[in-house]
This record gives structure tokens, sequence and C-alpha cells, in this order.
């Protein structure tokens, strides 16, 4: 018996994105385009008048975004969505808001793909009772709540909850308790877990605002330690501090911030 197609719909305000995820779906047999929307009032019309079972939708759109779009659309009508985006922070969002992924720009053909099989499989055999049980234990389980922010702000982590951060394309969930120290390096930062290291592209001022205050400090402009993993603080050089891990590893101090530190522990 002959399986009837998927039929989809691409919504990116760029062209070339559009054109290149089209590419790719039509090197799948399984997979019937049914249109392609530059923006999310177009989208509106086209979920309406097609009604595909799988979109492509861009987060960042003029007039109404993807995160707007799909509120808009009643549950009925939600097809399920791969959110595709540059923001990194839209994909806690995008779980909650039916997602059932999210592609990370500039995106590997690989990447694209395994999405994709993702959402033909969801789309197959998947019931909506199912993907609202599935989200419901994704959220709790990162403690994040339904009523989340409306204009994709991630929520703040605790020490005892996990920082988000994107490697490669991928998002990676880290136990805060796990990271040992984070050094920056030009536009990407170094996180120095208990099991590995891990590269993202971030700023270091943007993880400063995840993690808890509480638990880690900046002791230079390039190095955050967490204080749990603190050993000792001992000279090193000439006239100049460092900070002593559980596994050894110093790390420099500023001079800019070494009052900071000395502030924190009197």
């Amino acid at each position: 018996m002959k399986m009837e197609k998927i039929t989809a719909l691409i919504v990116d305000d760029e062209k070339l994105a559009r054109r290149a995820i089209r590419g790719l779906l039509e090197s799948d047999a399984e997979i019937e385009i049914v249109g392609e929307a530059p923006d999310g009032a177009a989208a509106l019309e086209a979920v309406q008048q097609s009604h595909p079972q799988l979109m492509f939708l861009d987060v960042q759109m003029p007039l109404i975004n993807g995160v707007e779009l799909l509120r808009q659309l009643p549950a009925a009508q939600r097809p399920v969505v791969i959110f595709v985006t540059s923001f990194d922070e839209y994909a806690i969002k995008a779980f909650e808001l039916h997602a059932i992924d999210y592609l990370v720009k500039p995106f590997s053909d690989a990447r694209f793909l395994q999405a994709l099989e993702r959402a033909k499989a969801h789309v197959r055999g998947a019931t909506l009772a199912g993907t609202e049980r599935a989200l419901t234990q994704l959220l709790q389980h990162f403690k994040i709540t339904p009523n989340a922010p409306a204009d994709g702000t991630p929520p703040k982590a605790s020490a005892t909850g996990r920082l988000v951060v994107k490697v490669d394309g991928e998002l990676h969930f880290v136990e805060q308790r796990d990271i040992r120290w984070i050094e920056g390096q030009g536009d990407f930062v170094k996180i120095h877990t208990r099991t590995g290291r891990l590269l993202s592209r971030v700023t270091m001022l943007h993880l400063l605002t995840q993690l808890d205050s509480a638990c880690f400090l900046r002791i230079h402009k390039s190095n955050i330690v967490n204080l749990a993993s603190m050993r000792r603080v001992k000279p090193i050089l000439s006239r100049s501090l460092g900070v002593e891990l559980d596994d050894g590893t110093v790390v420099p101090v500023g001079r800019n911030y070494r009052p900071v530190l000395e502030q924190h522990f009197n």
C-alpha cells in the first residue's frame, strides 16, 4: 500500500532560507511542499487554506513572528512545527508551543534531516494527547512554567537547574553544579565541566545572566568560576593572584577583579 505524502509549509522571510529548505525537502519522496510564506500574515492564510501537516517556521519575522503566529492559530489547526531560528533562546519556547524540533541557523544538512525524520515519525504515529504529555514532562523536567514570558526570553537558571548552551547547532543542557569554570575565548566561551568541555558561541555577559550569582563569580574579564569548586587563592607570577580549583586548575584573577574577589569573601 502506497503511503500518503506528508504536506509541508515553509515559512521564512529570507528567500534564500526558503530555497535551501525547499531543496532539502524536495529530495525526500515522502514530503509534498504545499506552499511558502514570507511572513506571519501570509503563513496564517496558507495554513487555513492548505492545512499542512508539517511547518518549518522562522522565529524572527516582521509584523507577526513565529511565536505569535502559533499563538494565533487554534490548537486544532497547528501543524507539527520545526522552528528555524538564529536565536537559541527560543528553543525552550519552541517546545512549549508544540514544536517537535528546532534548527539553529546555520544548520547542516545532517541536522536538518535529523529534524525531518523526527517530524515525519511524529506525523505518522503520534497523537495530540501524546504530544501534550511529552511537552508537559519536558517543561517540568527543566522547571520551566507554561506561563514563561512570551517574548522568548529564557528563564534564569538556578544553581540546581540547567544552563542551556548551543554547541555545533545543538542545544546542551548542563547542570550548573557540574561546571568548574568558564573561559572566554574571543566570540566563544569554553565551559569546563566535571566530565569535559563545551565550546559555545555566546558572550560572557549573556552567561552571567543565566548563572546563579550566589554560586558563580567573575574573577577576570575572561574567567568565571564556580565558588563550590574553589580550593584556595594563591599568588602566581609577580603580584598576581590565581584561584586553584578542586581539580588542580589555576585560574588567573584579573587585577581589576581583585576587589570583587576580596569583597565577596570579606
